[in-house]
């Protein structure tokens, strides 16, 4: 007998979002209960027991939402991990994990800003990347000073 393979016909062969994880997904513990997984299309595919650490894709531009907050002048002048003195006029990002260097497009209220990862942190519980003042002022984060952005690795 010879090999049959089933293809999905609403499957969409340009979506190579499958697998991947918002960063820090697992630092609150365990993923947050949903009532769907969002997935191409918009569709909702019935909710799964998801493992330790993993969370749905939750962006609607391909990004990872992720909870953001931003230092400002009180940090200016300080050694980032970089190397480089915090310039809160500068647009740059801080990150657990992100390799240094990696640029960003942060989204938030329907305005974005591109940064860069030039530091480390935030130790804040909750909190999964900070922004520079200039960045923060760039996408209107500064009026509720923490919100949930979007992030796109560039």
């Amino acid at each position: 007998m010879g090999f049959v393979a089933m293809i999905d016909a609403d499957a969409d062969p340009y979506d190579l979002t499958d697998g991947i994880l918002p960063f820090e997904a697992s630092q609150y513990g365990e993923a947050p209960l949903y009532d769907g997984v969002p997935q191409s299309g918009g569709a909702l595919q019935p909710s799964v027991a998801l493992q330790y650490g993993e969370a749905p894709q939750l962006g609607i531009g391909g990004g990872q939402i992720m909870m953001a907050s931003y230092y400002g002048y009180s940090h200016a002048g300080h050694m980032t991990a970089s190397g480089v003195p915090f310039d809160p006029m500068g647009f740059t990002a801080a990150h657990k994990t992100m390799p240094l260097g990696t640029p960003l497009l942060v989204s938030y209220g329907g305005k974005s800003v591109e940064v860069t990862v030039n530091d480390r942190g935030p130790y804040g519980d909750g909190i999964d990347i900070d922004l520079s003042q200039a960045a923060a002022e760039a996408i209107g984060l500064t009026g509720p000073g923490i919100a949930p952005v979007e992030v796109v690795v560039l």
